[in-house]
């Protein structure tokens, strides 16, 4: 794992109701993790905090930069992807094109 710093984002709000907070501030908790898990990017704790003005959320050793991923695959066979001279077939084209090539 890459290079990993603390990460705080707060929300400022008009006062919210003082039973709402908890709900409030854990949603908030939840869907940021959720957020970065779907991003890929590893962290070791989150915290909440919240008051009548403010909803916040602290992330500890959170990874600066996503893990490389690979991704495999499959194009056409080579017969199908190159003519005898070696040059590329519509279908290697193709295959290319659909891979950002």
């Amino acid at each position: 794992m890459g290079s990993q710093a603390d990460f705080l984002v707060e929300i400022g709000t008009e006062e919210l109701p003082p039973k709402a907070l908890e709900k409030l501030s854990i949603a908030f908790a939840n869907n940021l993790e959720q957020s970065l898990r779907q991003a890929k990017l590893a962290f070791s704790n989150v915290t909440r905090f919240a008051t009548p003005r403010r909803l916040a959320v602290s992330v500890k050793g959170l990874q600066l930069e996503q893990s490389d991923i690979t991704i495999e695959r499959k194009g056409p066979a080579l017969k199908a992807a190159f003519k005898e001279d070696g040059s590329a077939t519509p279908a290697a084209m193709g295959f290319a094109r659909s891979c950002g090539v």
